[in-house]
């Protein structure tokens, strides 16, 4: 609506409310209002009766304008109409500054109410911003247009025939071209010949395909001077066609120049970085070899038999060399970290998640290419191994990077499985295919060399240092693995490398929740960005085989819930952004306040995560969010914390906040000795400490070192409460408490199970709620908070 229609509009509703012929919106002009807008006549200007209102600040109403000082000699009191009756609310802008009025007016006396002002004054204060906005447009456009003048960018707009319609001012300055000199020329004729081919390419395709192209390219002024640009070309569409092209570019001669210079002072920053850290490491272990010798001797002299003094000054030799040694070691360390021959200790990770997490990324750096991203990962496979996934990640991100860098559309696969398997290790096999342009065997020889690329030409198209592959195979070969690759010229590319990964001793799995079956569930899907809503289906629907529906607002949402519930296949999951027809957390009141529907499982998919308020979200019943680009781990979580009830019978909602736990009463020494508790802890330390915390405390309590220990605990003795260690060898405390709820179903009463983590975190409770857990305690485990969650299984 324009912003004189919605002006019309508050002066027919003050008129309706106030029941009065006129009403108008009028703006101070001397002693006449202009007219902006008008209900009962149709006058462009009026004699004022705002200017005798400015001083009240507030809506004023006049029952009698003949016995009134401020209205008593107006015209239209005095004259024709007549006006009997007169009441107006200010109309004021941001700073304060009186404009004019929203006024009614009448030919007989009125009696307004209290709620008649009310809407009257709410009506000037819409009709002010209205104003204001309109203001604001105005002085908007007119900064637009002397910024658009006045930056340093180039900006044109070109025709279909490559012609330049227009030209901003400093495009003109510059090049040294008139406007109409430009204009008589298509702009190609402006651009250094060796790049007009590739100008042309780009200008071409974007009236193609009417998609964004971006361009680097060589500008000639016109006292022949070169200008190194880079910018970008967007078409104008109209009716989906594309009529003529944005063209920015920005000056890049200086940072041309830079990098130029940068290559060369690399290059002596990274031979005299060589230097120094071969001599680091070859004084470090020179002098290292007679310092073992020193301490050993010492070490000797210390068994004989020696006086009191004697011994003294031995240990006293011994304590100095060990401290030399010490800072020789450090020396050491900084060499090998310089030169990149350290490695992380190994962990348990989880393969298949790590490596989804990587290929969503290279998802969006693909965006804007015809190339599918994907990843094809071999069921079979552990799904918890042992090693360096700091590595790992490195290795796999640099392959698919330079992949999608070079593939300008097909697909770029990751393909993993295990190659061979001994008693202790299994070699698993990572493969990059791409249906890239593909390297000459002549080349292969250069490709994991640093700082070196196989065409110079591509150091100008795609950018880059040659660094990738050289530091991909230097992090495999530190795993003692293998990297090398397969390629045809003009079909892609295969880069592989095989890595060997010691055996775990026990099953692991990836966490607790990863066992919930999500295939054959109904999901009903709001996402009104389409890329977005082509993701998230393609995850649901191939990743995990659920059945996805798609909706547009809240009103279908809820029809549709009702009516499939009714059908006897209800959905389980409503995943939803903004919808048009009802604010986010309205609607998952609404699902909430039905009983026919409150069951389903409400995912928030938000534009971003600075904005979310997680505690208003749970209070509105959402069970998770997901702020977009929607990432597949980040998916997965979610939907296992929406859907935990379906695996597991949790005593309360799994998004229940952390403050809303009840405050428990007090608790007698009897009640302590009636129950009896389980303590699940790993480190001994913890363990000795927690204990003695109980005992303390008055309960009885037993301890184990791991999840298998607690799960056969539990089936030995009836313990009330088990507090429960998150992160323990052979089986977690997910885990276990996952079997002790499968073993628990359909008894008459569930332990109460509380979580011990250190990991605080946002996400960490709602992981322990999910697995079954009814409570949580971070470490280091305050008395007090300990105390009060066991007070907590009394209540």
């Amino acid at each position: 609506m324009s912003i004189e229609a919605e002006l019309q509009s508050i002066t027919a509703e003050a008129a309706r409310v106030l029941r009065v012929p006129v009403a108008f919106v009028g703006l101070l002009n001397g002693d006449h209002e202009t007219v902006r807008a008008m209900t009962g006549w149709n006058v462009p200007s009026i004699p004022s009766f705002a200017v005798r209102i400015r001083d009240a600040r507030d809506v004023v109403i006049i029952g009698d304008p003949e016995s009134d000082p401020r209205l008593a000699h107006h015209p239209m009191v005095t004259g024709e109409p007549h006006v009997a009756f007169y009441a107006g609310a200010p109309i004021v802008d941001a700073s304060g500054v009186f404009l004019g009025a929203l006024s009614v007016l009448d030919g007989k006396p009125h009696v307004v109410t209290a709620e008649q002002t009310a809407l009257l004054r709410s009506l000037a204060r819409h009709a002010a911003r209205e104003l204001a906005f309109e203001e604001a447009l105005h002085d908007s456009d007119e900064r637009f247009r002397d910024f658009f003048e006045r930056i340093p960018e180039f900006v044109m707009s070109l025709g279909a025939d490559g012609k330049l319609m227009h030209a901003n001012q400093s495009t003109l300055d510059v090049l040294g071209f008139t406007q109409e000199e430009l204009t008589r020329t298509p702009l190609v004729r402006v651009i250094e010949p060796e790049a007009r081919d590739a100008f042309r390419r780009a200008f071409t395709e974007v009236f193609s395909s009417g998609e964004p192209q971006t361009v680097e390219t060589v500008f000639v002024t016109a006292t022949g001077h070169k200008l190194d640009v880079e910018g970008s070309l967007y078409p104008k569409l109209i009716d989906g066609t594309p009529m003529l092209a944005r063209v920015i570019f920005r000056d890049i001669s200086e940072r041309k120049q830079f990098e130029a210079d940068l290559g060369s002072a690399r290059d002596a920053a990274l031979e005299a970085a060589r230097l120094k850290t071969q001599f680091l490491t070859n004084v470090s272990h020179e002098i290292r070899t007679p310092m073992n010798g020193i301490v050993g001797m010492i070490d000797l002299l210390l068994a004989t038999p020696m006086g009191a003094e004697q011994q003294d000054f031995a240990h006293q030799a011994r304590a100095s060399a060990e401290q030399l040694l010490s800072i020789v070691n450090n020396i050491l360390f900084v060499s090998h970290l310089e030169a990149g021959g350290l490695t992380p200790s190994n962990v348990d990770f989880d393969l298949s998640r790590t490596l989804q997490r990587i290929v969503e990324v290279m998802k969006i750096a693909a965006l804007g290419k015809d190339l599918d991203v994907s990843l094809v990962y071999d069921s079979h496979l552990p799904p918890i191994i042992r090693g360096n996934q700091a590595r790992l990640r490195q290795i796999v991100t640099n392959l698919l990077e330079n992949a999608v860098k070079f593939t300008e559309e097909g697909k770029v696969v990751l393909s993993v499985s295990q190659q061979t398997e001994t008693d202790t290790h299994r070699v698993i096999r990572f493969e990059v295919r791409d249906t890239g342009p593909g390297i000459a065997a002549e080349d292969r020889l250069l490709l994991f060399e640093r700082f070196s690329q196989i065409e110079a030409s591509s150091t100008r198209r795609f950018g880059g240092v040659g660094l990738g592959l050289a530091t991909a195979r230097q992090l495999v070969e530190t795993l003692g693995g293998l990297i090398d690759v397969d390629s045809t010229p003009g079909i892609g590319s295969t880069f592989w490398f095989t890595v060997p990964f010691a055996k775990q001793l026990g099953a692991r799995k990836p966490i607790a929740s990863s066992d919930l079956e999500f295939r054959g569930k109904r999901v009903l899907l709001v996402d009104h960005y389409p890329t977005s809503r082509q993701i998230v289906r393609h995850y649901l629907e191939t990743t995990w085989e659920m059945r996805v529906d798609s909706a547009d607002t809240a009103a279908e949402v809820l029809l549709a819930l009702r009516r499939e519930l009714a059908a006897g296949d209800p959905y389980r999951v409503v995943l939803f952004d903004a919808m048009p027809d009802m604010e986010p957390l309205a609607f998952a009141r609404e699902v909430h306040a039905r009983e026919d529907v409150s069951g389903t499982s409400l995912i928030f998919l938000a534009a971003n995560s600075r904005d979310v308020n997680q505690e208003r979200l749970r209070e509105s019943g959402v069970h998770a969010f997901v702020a977009k680009p929607v990432g597949q781990g980040e998916l997965f979580d979610a939907l296992t914390l929406a859907l935990a009830h379906d695996a597991i019978p949790l005593s309360r909602a799994a998004a229940q906040p952390y403050d809303a736990r009840p405050e428990p009463a007090v608790v007698s020494a009897e009640q302590r000795k009636s129950v009896r508790v389980l303590l699940a802890e790993d480190n001994f330390l913890n363990r000795k400490l927690t204990m003695s915390q109980l005992e303390k405390l008055g309960y009885v309590a037993d301890s184990v070192g791991n999840g298998k220990e607690a799960v056969e605990a539990v089936a030995r003795q009836s313990y009330g409460i088990v507090l429960m260690d998150c992160q323990m060898p052979v089986m977690d405390g997910y885990e276990a408490t996952i079997e002790i709820r499968r073993r628990e179903a359909g008894a008459d009463k569930r332990r109460r199970i509380i979580a011990m983590t250190a990991n605080a975190l946002e996400g960490d409770r709602e992981k322990c709620l999910a697995a079954g857990m009814d409570d949580y305690l971070a470490k280091p485990t305050r008395h007090e908070d300990l105390e009060k969650a066991l007070a907590r299984y009394f209540a």
